[in-house]
């Protein structure tokens, strides 16, 4: 504790932080067993991958 200037009364306060929460719907196209979450700067960032099945891929056309 901090030594006093004459004349001076301490109190105590105390300050709840507050909690935050969000909930998400996600697509079935993401890949929630490869999500990773990055908190920085008060800032946190998810990120989710799509699912193989998700992805763009080439179909090979024949021309006959």
């Amino acid at each position: 504790m901090l030594p006093l200037a004459e004349g001076l009364e301490s109190t105590r306060a105390e300050i709840d932080q507050p909690r935050y929460w969000r909930t998400f719907s996600l697509s079935r196209e993401l890949d929630i067993d490869k999500v990773t979450a990055e908190f920085s700067d008060g800032v946190l960032t998810l990120r989710i991958p799509k699912t193989e099945q998700a992805l763009p891929r080439k179909i090979e056309i024949k021309v006959a």
